[in-house]
């Protein structure tokens, strides 16, 4: 079963597609906007409309959108419930994500809501208790991601798990795996095992290069061999 069985279209009826209706009615109209919008609002927009989120986070390459949106008091400093415009290098996710989004049209602004799969793995770089709720809220409504999809994902998308550079706050993709795992799928991972290992043996296969076996030459460096 592919991951457009469960993507889910979007829902423009739900607390974030109406503030994003309120963006559009702030916008010049003589001006066409793309926007992806990202985080636990595109959740709650392609899958449950009761997942609450603060905020709706979003990106565009209109430079003006930040100030804009200020403009038409629907930022943090003016809303309860506002609009965060990011930038697309907050959306740490999948290299596939762009090939499998859902679009709306509200007005001049079409809206690119990423798949529920690429919103998860970008969760996991956090994995407060919110990310947490928005994994068990997208299993339960549609069973999905299972263990398998979700292994093969982060295989696909091994480059996360590289160490963060040293001028940004780190997040460890390795340990927030095993942190999530017993907790979603009931059981332990070794992620260096079951992810980023068969990934780089993958990559290896591609370039034509031969794959080593590289805990097998710990264990004989270690026997003296």
């Amino acid at each position: 079963m592919g991951l457009d069985s469960w993507g889910g279209l979007p829902r423009l009826d739900t607390p974030a597609g109406e503030l994003l209706r309120k963006l559009v009615g702030a916008l010049p109209p003589n001006q066409p906007f793309q926007i992806t919008v990202f985080g636990s609002a595109a959740i709650q927009i392609r899958v449950d409309a009761t997942l609450n989120s603060a905020d709706v986070d979003l990106f565009s390459d209109a430079e003006v959108l930040g100030a804009l949106v200020e403009q038409a008091r629907l930022g943090r400093e003016h809303s309860p419930f506002y609009i965060q415009v990011s930038s697309e290098l907050n959306f740490r996710t999948s290299p596939r994500w762009r090939q499998r989004t859902t679009s709306a049209q509200i007005g001049h602004c079409t809206f690119h809501f990423p798949h529920p799969i690429d919103i998860l793995i970008a969760k996991l770089h956090r994995l407060d208790e919110k990310d947490l709720l928005a994994f068990r809220v997208v299993l339960a409504k549609t069973g999905h991601p299972t263990e398998a999809e979700l292994i093969r994902e982060l295989q696909l998308a091994v480059d996360l798990f590289r160490p963060s550079f040293d001028e940004e706050q780190g997040h460890d993709l390795v340990n927030n795996c095993r942190r999530l795992w017993p907790l979603i799928f009931g059981r332990e991972i070794d992620p260096r095992a079951e992810i980023i290992a068969p990934a780089l043996a993958e990559r290896r296969r591609g370039y034509g290069e031969p794959t080593r076996d590289y805990k097998q030459e710990l264990r004989e460096t270690a026997a003296g061999l």
